[in-house]
């Protein structure tokens, strides 16, 4: 693992206090260096950058060289997330610390700052996390998800547990301190990481006015491998039983066809997608159930 030891110089006012901003990256652009930019004018803090890249080939780690931040490289065949997001602690010190994906582009330049807001406010608080925008071009069943899991006011609706991305989150480090990220988890890290904090007391935020665009139109196959992992996660998470055909698998996938009908999305190829999500979900618990 190699060091880049350059540091970003960042205009901010001398009250700001320091936020350590960490963003994982893998071949993200033309995102990588909008994403930069826009957390190098951050107002309200100062956001000191640790890059971590993972093997880009595609010129994200020049852009952020070019930048100035720090850069830590990683192996792209030992990534384990929970491995990596402990990494991104140990080598940070602020008491909030931000995670910002380098494909999750901030809206506004108080972005970050208003993640970090509340967890100053309230000592329960042990993370944030912001609104995920869908891109211009993202289809529009993709736009769907995002507004559902992302709303622009109160908290999405979940089947169980706590919902938590940290594709632009923040948390703190003092809760970090006596829970780790799970280093077993290939999914879902993150909603192990504020479940297991809610049971200490420690609540997460989800903070709409924290925008910032992201989203991915996954194919088929990608569809179904992603909801797969999640499936699996969620039954350790969860302490989760064998699945049930009905409950697991074709009432959330009537339901999202039904969602798709309501919103005016829906066709062939988007209930292709559907049943992959829903068949991939099931396939995950299954697989953990086994």
């Amino acid at each position: 693992m190699n060091t880049h030891a350059r540091r970003s110089t960042i205009p901010t006012e001398p009250h700001d206090p320091i936020v350590d901003v960490v963003v994982r990256c893998k071949d993200e652009m033309p995102f990588t260096a909008r994403t930069l930019a826009m957390l190098l004018r951050q107002r309200g803090v100062h956001a000191r950058i640790l890059f971590l890249d993972c093997g880009s080939k595609d010129g994200s780690r020049e852009a952020a060289s070019e930048m100035g931040v720090r850069i830590l490289d990683l192996d792209p065949a030992a990534y384990v997330p929970g491995v990596v997001l402990n990494l991104g602690m140990r080598e940070t010190s602020s008491r909030y610390v931000a995670f910002i994906n380098a494909d999750a582009v901030p809206g506004d330049e108080l972005a970050v700052a208003r993640l970090i807001q509340p967890l100053a406010a309230s000592a329960t608080l042990a993370a944030t996390y912001g609104r995920q925008l869908p891109r211009p071009d993202a289809a529009p069943e993709v736009r769907v998800e995002y507004e559902r899991a992302f709303p622009a006011e109160g908290r999405p609706a979940l089947r169980r547990g706590t919902f938590f991305s940290m594709a632009a989150s923040a948390i703190r480090r003092a809760t970090w301190e006596m829970l780790p990220f799970d280093e077993g988890l290939r999914y879902s890290e993150d909603v192990d990481w504020t479940h297991r904090a809610a049971s200490l007391g420690a609540r997460s935020l989800y903070v709409p006015a924290a925008a910032f665009e992201h989203s991915h139109d996954y194919d088929l196959e990608g569809q179904r491998r992603r909801r797969a992992g999640e499936g699996e996660a969620d039954a350790a998470i969860f302490h989760l039983g064998a699945p049930s055909l009905l409950s697991d698998l074709a009432r959330p996938l009537a339901g999202a066809l039904l969602r798709d009908l309501r919103t005016g999305v829906a066709s062939p190829q988007v209930a292709r997608l559907r049943a992959a999500q829903a068949l991939g979900y099931y396939q995950g618990r299954r697989r953990a159930s086994a």
